[in-house]
Protein backbone atom coordinates (compact mmCIF):
# COMPACT_ATOMS: atom_id res chain seq x y z
CA UNK A 1 0.00 0.00 0.00
CA UNK A 2 1.01 3.32 -0.39
CA UNK A 3 0.39 6.36 1.00
CA UNK A 4 -0.15 9.95 -0.36
CA UNK A 5 0.83 13.17 1.67
CA UNK A 6 -1.94 15.20 1.50
CA UNK A 7 0.01 19.12 1.60
CA UNK A 8 -2.21 22.04 3.67
CA UNK A 9 -2.67 24.69 1.13
CA UNK A 10 -0.55 27.75 1.72
CA UNK A 11 -2.51 30.86 3.68
CA UNK A 12 -2.00 32.64 -0.03
CA UNK A 13 -3.87 29.82 -1.82
CA UNK A 14 -6.85 29.94 0.35
CA UNK A 15 -9.91 31.01 -1.16
CA UNK A 16 -11.79 34.29 -0.09
CA UNK A 17 -14.90 31.75 0.63
CA UNK A 18 -12.69 29.81 3.16
CA UNK A 19 -11.19 33.40 4.51
CA UNK A 20 -14.98 34.28 5.05
CA UNK A 21 -15.78 31.01 6.78
CA UNK A 22 -12.64 31.02 9.24
CA UNK A 23 -13.62 35.10 10.02
CA UNK A 24 -17.41 34.37 10.98
CA UNK A 25 -16.15 31.14 12.47
CA UNK A 26 -13.24 33.22 15.16
CA UNK A 27 -15.98 35.74 15.48
CA UNK A 28 -18.76 33.23 17.21
CA UNK A 29 -15.33 31.83 19.21
CA UNK A 30 -15.36 35.00 20.33
CA UNK A 31 -18.35 35.35 21.71
CA UNK A 32 -18.36 31.89 23.41
CA UNK A 33 -15.21 32.37 25.45
CA UNK A 34 -14.98 36.42 25.79
CA UNK A 35 -15.29 37.79 29.08
CA UNK A 36 -18.94 39.09 29.86
CA UNK A 37 -18.59 40.17 32.84
CA UNK A 38 -15.55 43.53 33.58
CA UNK A 39 -14.33 44.00 36.53
CA UNK A 40 -14.58 47.70 37.15
CA UNK A 41 -11.68 47.53 39.88
CA UNK A 42 -9.19 45.98 37.46
CA UNK A 43 -9.40 48.77 35.06
CA UNK A 44 -6.85 51.41 35.70
CA UNK A 45 -7.76 55.13 34.84
CA UNK A 46 -4.93 56.25 32.03
CA UNK A 47 -3.75 59.79 31.27
CA UNK A 48 -4.39 61.37 28.30
CA UNK A 49 -4.74 64.60 26.58
CA UNK A 50 -8.27 64.37 26.94
CA UNK A 51 -8.70 63.33 30.80
CA UNK A 52 -8.21 60.53 32.87
CA UNK A 53 -9.91 57.78 31.25
CA UNK A 54 -10.83 54.06 31.97
CA UNK A 55 -11.58 52.18 29.54
CA UNK A 56 -13.91 49.11 29.40
CA UNK A 57 -14.45 48.12 25.84
CA UNK A 58 -12.73 49.76 22.39
CA UNK A 59 -11.75 49.24 19.38
CA UNK A 60 -8.29 47.58 20.66
CA UNK A 61 -9.86 45.31 23.66
CA UNK A 62 -9.96 41.64 22.64
CA UNK A 63 -10.33 39.49 25.81
CA UNK A 64 -14.45 40.66 25.54
CA UNK A 65 -17.33 38.80 24.33
CA UNK A 66 -18.71 41.84 22.38
CA UNK A 67 -16.85 43.90 20.01
CA UNK A 68 -18.40 46.54 18.34
CA UNK A 69 -18.79 48.91 21.06
CA UNK A 70 -16.40 51.36 23.29
CA UNK A 71 -17.40 52.03 26.62
CA UNK A 72 -15.33 54.18 29.13
CA UNK A 73 -15.16 56.24 32.11
CA UNK A 74 -14.07 60.02 32.24
CA UNK A 75 -13.03 61.06 35.83
CA UNK A 76 -12.80 65.22 35.36
CA UNK A 77 -10.78 66.72 38.50
CA UNK A 78 -10.59 70.52 37.00
CA UNK A 79 -11.54 70.36 33.11
CA UNK A 80 -11.17 67.68 30.32
CA UNK A 81 -9.38 68.62 27.12
CA UNK A 82 -11.02 69.85 24.19
CA UNK A 83 -11.92 68.03 20.74
CA UNK A 84 -13.75 67.21 18.46
CA UNK A 85 -15.70 64.04 17.02
CA UNK A 86 -18.38 62.66 15.14
CA UNK A 87 -21.64 62.50 17.54
CA UNK A 88 -23.65 59.46 18.46
CA UNK A 89 -22.19 58.94 21.83
CA UNK A 90 -24.35 58.83 24.57
CA UNK A 91 -22.99 59.63 28.76
CA UNK A 92 -24.47 58.78 31.26
CA UNK A 93 -23.48 60.99 34.87
CA UNK A 94 -22.55 58.54 37.46
CA UNK A 95 -21.37 61.11 39.98
CA UNK A 96 -21.19 64.57 40.57
CA UNK A 97 -22.25 67.42 38.70
CA UNK A 98 -20.64 69.39 36.07
CA UNK A 99 -21.13 70.98 32.04
CA UNK A 100 -20.40 70.16 28.44
CA UNK A 101 -19.56 72.38 25.93
CA UNK A 102 -20.72 71.16 22.96
CA UNK A 103 -20.35 73.70 19.62
CA UNK A 104 -21.09 76.55 21.52
CA UNK A 105 -23.64 75.18 24.02
CA UNK A 106 -23.42 74.70 27.22
CA UNK A 107 -25.45 71.49 29.11
CA UNK A 108 -25.61 71.66 32.95
CA UNK A 109 -25.86 67.54 34.42
CA UNK A 110 -25.78 66.07 37.89
CA UNK A 111 -25.60 62.76 38.46
CA UNK A 112 -28.45 60.17 36.79
CA UNK A 113 -29.02 62.74 33.74
CA UNK A 114 -27.34 61.48 30.05
CA UNK A 115 -26.13 63.59 27.41
CA UNK A 116 -26.38 63.20 23.95
CA UNK A 117 -24.43 64.00 21.37
CA UNK A 118 -26.12 64.60 18.09
CA UNK A 119 -24.86 63.98 14.54
CA UNK A 120 -23.97 66.67 12.62
CA UNK A 121 -22.11 67.85 9.71
CA UNK A 122 -18.69 68.58 10.81
CA UNK A 123 -18.86 66.71 14.36
CA UNK A 124 -19.13 67.79 17.52
CA UNK A 125 -16.52 70.54 19.33
CA UNK A 126 -16.60 70.13 23.37
CA UNK A 127 -15.22 70.40 26.78
CA UNK A 128 -15.95 68.79 30.01
CA UNK A 129 -16.23 70.76 33.37
CA UNK A 130 -16.58 69.93 37.17
CA UNK A 131 -18.69 72.11 39.01
CA UNK A 132 -17.57 70.91 42.76
CA UNK A 133 -13.51 70.63 42.38
CA UNK A 134 -13.71 69.63 46.36
CA UNK A 135 -14.41 66.31 44.26
CA UNK A 136 -14.38 64.97 41.38
CA UNK A 137 -17.20 63.91 38.69
CA UNK A 138 -17.53 60.89 36.96
CA UNK A 139 -19.44 59.75 33.95
CA UNK A 140 -19.48 56.98 31.64
CA UNK A 141 -19.65 57.18 27.75
CA UNK A 142 -21.04 54.36 25.28
CA UNK A 143 -20.03 54.38 21.73
CA UNK A 144 -21.47 52.32 18.65
CA UNK A 145 -18.34 51.47 16.63
CA UNK A 146 -20.39 50.10 13.68
CA UNK A 147 -22.16 53.27 13.54
CA UNK A 148 -19.10 55.48 13.80
CA UNK A 149 -17.38 54.11 10.75
CA UNK A 150 -20.59 54.84 8.89
CA UNK A 151 -20.42 58.49 10.16
CA UNK A 152 -16.37 59.00 8.99
CA UNK A 153 -15.96 59.04 13.18
CA UNK A 154 -12.58 60.66 13.99
CA UNK A 155 -10.61 62.54 16.74
CA UNK A 156 -9.57 66.03 16.41
CA UNK A 157 -7.69 66.63 19.71
CA UNK A 158 -7.97 70.81 19.55
CA UNK A 159 -6.63 71.93 23.00
CA UNK A 160 -5.28 69.33 25.99
CA UNK A 161 -6.11 69.03 29.75
CA UNK A 162 -5.10 71.63 31.44
CA UNK A 163 -3.48 69.42 34.41
CA UNK A 164 -2.01 67.61 32.21
CA UNK A 165 0.34 70.92 31.07
CA UNK A 166 -0.26 72.55 34.34
CA UNK A 167 -1.92 75.67 31.84
CA UNK A 168 -4.51 78.08 33.41
CA UNK A 169 -7.96 76.94 33.87
CA UNK A 170 -10.76 78.40 32.06
CA UNK A 171 -15.02 77.84 32.68
CA UNK A 172 -17.10 77.34 29.68
CA UNK A 173 -17.44 80.41 27.29
CA UNK A 174 -20.55 79.52 25.31
CA UNK A 175 -24.51 79.99 25.43
CA UNK A 176 -25.98 78.20 28.52
CA UNK A 177 -28.72 76.07 27.00
CA UNK A 178 -31.76 76.43 29.05
CA UNK A 179 -34.72 73.93 27.22
CA UNK A 180 -34.46 70.49 28.14
CA UNK A 181 -38.04 69.15 27.59
CA UNK A 182 -38.12 69.28 23.60
CA UNK A 183 -41.40 68.31 21.45
CA UNK A 184 -41.35 67.18 17.96
CA UNK A 185 -43.44 66.35 15.43
CA UNK A 186 -45.29 63.25 15.46
CA UNK A 187 -46.12 62.90 11.34
CA UNK A 188 -44.34 59.85 9.85
CA UNK A 189 -43.45 60.39 5.61
CA UNK A 190 -46.43 57.48 4.21
CA UNK A 191 -44.75 54.21 3.59
CA UNK A 192 -45.70 52.06 0.82
CA UNK A 193 -47.06 49.41 1.71
CA UNK A 194 -48.25 47.58 -1.58
CA UNK A 195 -46.17 47.53 -4.74
CA UNK A 196 -49.00 48.59 -6.53
CA UNK A 197 -48.49 51.96 -5.05
CA UNK A 198 -45.07 52.13 -6.87
CA UNK A 199 -46.30 53.95 -10.09
CA UNK A 200 -48.02 56.48 -8.54
CA UNK A 201 -45.38 58.29 -5.90
CA UNK A 202 -41.67 59.43 -6.64
CA UNK A 203 -39.43 57.79 -3.56
CA UNK A 204 -36.89 59.88 -4.30
CA UNK A 205 -39.21 62.97 -3.34
CA UNK A 206 -40.08 61.18 -0.27
CA UNK A 207 -36.43 60.28 0.66
CA UNK A 208 -36.07 63.65 0.44
CA UNK A 209 -39.39 64.62 2.74
CA UNK A 210 -37.62 62.28 5.37
CA UNK A 211 -34.37 64.48 5.29
CA UNK A 212 -36.16 67.62 5.97
CA UNK A 213 -38.42 65.95 8.27
CA UNK A 214 -35.00 64.61 10.19
CA UNK A 215 -33.62 68.03 10.41
CA UNK A 216 -36.73 69.64 11.66
CA UNK A 217 -36.86 67.41 14.64
CA UNK A 218 -32.72 67.35 15.22
CA UNK A 219 -33.34 71.47 15.27
CA UNK A 220 -36.07 71.01 18.07
CA UNK A 221 -34.54 67.32 19.77
CA UNK A 222 -33.27 67.29 23.49
CA UNK A 223 -29.51 67.02 23.83
CA UNK A 224 -29.62 65.90 27.33
CA UNK A 225 -32.47 64.04 29.68
CA UNK A 226 -32.98 64.50 32.95
CA UNK A 227 -32.86 61.50 35.63
CA UNK A 228 -34.50 62.87 37.92
CA UNK A 229 -37.75 63.57 35.84
CA UNK A 230 -37.94 60.82 34.33
CA UNK A 231 -41.18 58.66 35.62
CA UNK A 232 -40.34 54.64 36.80
CA UNK A 233 -42.40 52.47 34.85
CA UNK A 234 -43.23 48.94 36.49
CA UNK A 235 -43.51 45.91 33.44
CA UNK A 236 -42.64 42.52 33.31
CA UNK A 237 -38.87 42.61 33.44
CA UNK A 238 -39.02 45.41 36.20
CA UNK A 239 -39.00 48.85 37.44
CA UNK A 240 -37.79 51.27 34.50
CA UNK A 241 -37.25 54.51 33.97
CA UNK A 242 -36.67 54.76 29.56
CA UNK A 243 -33.82 57.65 28.59
CA UNK A 244 -33.96 56.15 24.82
CA UNK A 245 -36.34 54.30 23.16
CA UNK A 246 -37.52 53.20 19.75
CA UNK A 247 -41.13 55.21 20.32
CA UNK A 248 -39.38 58.36 21.45
CA UNK A 249 -38.79 60.92 18.71
CA UNK A 250 -37.43 63.78 21.23
CA UNK A 251 -34.11 62.80 21.41
CA UNK A 252 -31.00 64.19 19.44
CA UNK A 253 -29.67 60.78 19.33
CA UNK A 254 -32.06 57.76 18.01
CA UNK A 255 -29.57 54.87 17.26
CA UNK A 256 -29.32 53.40 21.09
CA UNK A 257 -31.94 51.93 23.65
CA UNK A 258 -31.01 53.11 27.32
CA UNK A 259 -32.70 52.78 30.13
CA UNK A 260 -32.05 52.60 34.04
CA UNK A 261 -33.75 49.33 36.25
CA UNK A 262 -34.15 49.08 40.10
CA UNK A 263 -34.55 45.53 41.72
CA UNK A 264 -35.47 45.31 45.59
CA UNK A 265 -33.23 43.50 48.21
CA UNK A 266 -33.57 40.02 47.56
CA UNK A 267 -35.46 40.35 44.50
CA UNK A 268 -34.78 39.64 40.67
CA UNK A 269 -35.97 41.12 37.14
CA UNK A 270 -37.77 38.94 35.11
CA UNK A 271 -36.35 36.47 32.39
CA UNK A 272 -36.05 37.19 29.27
CA UNK A 273 -34.82 35.97 25.85
CA UNK A 274 -33.06 37.94 24.17
CA UNK A 275 -30.53 38.86 20.82
CA UNK A 276 -27.77 39.63 22.88
CA UNK A 277 -25.22 42.92 22.59
CA UNK A 278 -26.37 44.33 25.11
CA UNK A 279 -24.18 46.10 28.13
CA UNK A 280 -24.90 46.73 31.49
CA UNK A 281 -23.30 49.17 34.08
CA UNK A 282 -24.04 48.11 37.89
CA UNK A 283 -24.53 51.70 39.53
CA UNK A 284 -25.21 50.54 42.97
CA UNK A 285 -25.07 46.90 45.14
CA UNK A 286 -23.94 44.02 44.22
CA UNK A 287 -26.04 40.64 42.98
CA UNK A 288 -25.43 38.29 39.81
CA UNK A 289 -26.94 37.84 36.11
CA UNK A 290 -27.42 34.47 34.94
CA UNK A 291 -27.04 33.57 31.14
CA UNK A 292 -27.81 30.31 30.11
CA UNK A 293 -27.58 28.95 33.29
CA UNK A 294 -24.15 30.73 34.07
CA UNK A 295 -24.22 33.00 37.15
CA UNK A 296 -21.60 35.93 36.49
CA UNK A 297 -21.34 37.67 40.27
CA UNK A 298 -21.00 41.26 39.99
CA UNK A 299 -20.52 44.67 42.39
CA UNK A 300 -20.93 48.26 41.83
CA UNK A 301 -18.54 49.76 38.98
CA UNK A 302 -18.88 46.47 36.91
CA UNK A 303 -19.88 46.43 33.13
CA UNK A 304 -21.69 43.16 32.52
CA UNK A 305 -22.79 41.94 28.71
CA UNK A 306 -24.89 39.34 26.67
CA UNK A 307 -23.25 37.97 24.09
CA UNK A 308 -24.58 37.69 20.66
CA UNK A 309 -25.76 33.34 19.84
CA UNK A 310 -28.26 32.11 16.89
CA UNK A 311 -30.29 31.57 19.30
CA UNK A 312 -30.59 34.41 21.43
CA UNK A 313 -29.85 34.28 25.22
CA UNK A 314 -32.34 33.86 28.27
CA UNK A 315 -30.90 35.85 31.15
CA UNK A 316 -32.06 37.12 34.53
CA UNK A 317 -30.91 40.01 37.21
CA UNK A 318 -30.48 38.88 41.36
CA UNK A 319 -30.02 41.35 43.86
CA UNK A 320 -28.73 39.25 46.75
CA UNK A 321 -27.91 42.06 48.96
CA UNK A 322 -30.34 43.58 51.68
CA UNK A 323 -30.66 47.19 49.78
CA UNK A 324 -32.40 47.68 46.02
CA UNK A 325 -29.55 47.45 42.91
CA UNK A 326 -29.80 49.83 40.21
CA UNK A 327 -28.18 49.43 37.40
CA UNK A 328 -27.98 51.03 33.26
CA UNK A 329 -28.49 49.20 29.98
CA UNK A 330 -27.17 50.30 26.87
CA UNK A 331 -28.44 48.50 23.26
CA UNK A 332 -28.38 49.01 19.59
CA UNK A 333 -31.57 50.50 18.49
CA UNK A 334 -32.30 47.88 15.50
CA UNK A 335 -36.06 47.90 15.75
CA UNK A 336 -36.50 49.42 12.67
CA UNK A 337 -34.03 47.69 10.88
CA UNK A 338 -33.71 43.72 11.92
CA UNK A 339 -37.31 44.36 13.94
CA UNK A 340 -37.39 43.85 17.95
CA UNK A 341 -37.17 39.83 17.58
CA UNK A 342 -34.01 39.89 15.54
CA UNK A 343 -32.39 36.35 15.14
CA UNK A 344 -33.96 34.55 17.82
CA UNK A 345 -37.12 36.16 19.31
CA UNK A 346 -37.91 38.70 21.92
CA UNK A 347 -40.00 37.17 25.20
CA UNK A 348 -39.85 37.71 28.51
CA UNK A 349 -40.29 34.06 29.99
CA UNK A 350 -40.99 35.01 33.35
CA UNK A 351 -42.18 37.96 35.09
CA UNK A 352 -40.78 39.55 37.64
CA UNK A 353 -42.20 39.25 41.20
CA UNK A 354 -43.49 42.83 41.78
CA UNK A 355 -45.01 42.94 38.43
CA UNK A 356 -46.59 39.65 39.22
CA UNK A 357 -48.18 40.54 42.25
CA UNK A 358 -49.29 44.10 40.69
CA UNK A 359 -51.28 42.20 38.13
CA UNK A 360 -52.86 39.98 40.75
CA UNK A 361 -53.93 42.75 43.09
Amino acid sequence: MERERVKEPDADQISDYEKSVRHYQEWADRMKNGELLIRGDKRDYQVSRQGFLKYYMNPLTTDTALSSWAVFEHLIKNQSGRHRHQGGIIIYVLEGQGATEVNGEVLEWQAGDLLLLPITPNGCVHQHWNRDTSRGCRWVAFRDLLVGRTIANAIDQVSEMPDLRGAALKGPEGRVRRQWKATVSGEQVPLVTNPDELSSVNLFDRLVAMRDQQRGRLAQATFMIRGDELPWELNAHGKMQWYLHPCIAYTAVQTHVFYRQEFPAVSRSGVQRHGGDVIFYILEDEGYTEVDGVRHNWKRGDPMTLPIFPNGVVFRHVNTGSVPVRLICNERNLVHTTGVDRQSGFEELQPCPEYRQAQSA
